[in-house]
């Protein structure tokens, strides 16, 4: 009898543990979805981040690969009409990243984009500098300047939305004889 009135005392608690470890399961289920949520979240937020740099480095290499074709000296203007700006005419400081998305539009140049970036890619060349060490002939009359171009390009690339860019700049060294 002993056994039978054991039996009947412990039947609500097969019950309460069973209820206790679902709790558990459940707390550890939304725990891994929540987890798998942000984890989801951090690799668009990655990819779209490689989407903006990607871009970037389109444009900073059509730019570089501008200025190499180049046979003839493109004055720099500080409104960079020949494609080319006399250094610091775009701005001051930091003006790449606190000139608005508009300015990019209207005095930037652009390249060839794609369906994922929120804006084409875009880059600016200034004209940094002009070093003449030794170099110079003059045959004749007048001086032929030779030398070296020291240009400075700033490349500006979207990813899927505006608040993802990427700024990448590069020197470029170009000699015209």
């Amino acid at each position: 009898m002993n056994i039978q009135h054991s039996i009947q005392q412990q039947r609500g608690v097969t019950l309460a543990v069973t209820l206790v470890l679902l709790l558990v399961v459940t707390v550890l289920g939304v725990t891994a979805i929540r987890s798998a949520v942000v984890e989801e979240k951090m690799t668009a937020n990655l990819r779209d981040k490689h989407i903006a740099f990607e871009a970037a480095e389109a444009a900073l290499s059509d730019a570089e690969t501008w200025l190499d074709v180049q046979m003839e000296y493109p004055t720099p203007t500080s409104a960079g009409t020949n494609s080319v700006w006399s250094y610091s005419s775009p701005g001051s400081g930091d003006w790449w990243n606190t000139n608005s998305l508009a300015w990019w539009n209207t005095k930037a140049i652009s390249v060839t984009g794609n369906s994922m970036q929120h804006a084409v890619p875009r880059y600016v060349i200034e004209e940094r500098a002009f070093v003449q060490k030794g170099e110079n002939l003059t045959i004749g009359f007048g001086e032929n300047k030779q030398g070296k171009y020291y240009y400075q390009v700033t490349a500006r690339g979207h990813g899927g939305s505006e608040s993802t860019r990427s700024h990448l700049r590069t020197t470029f060294i170009k000699r015209f004889d």
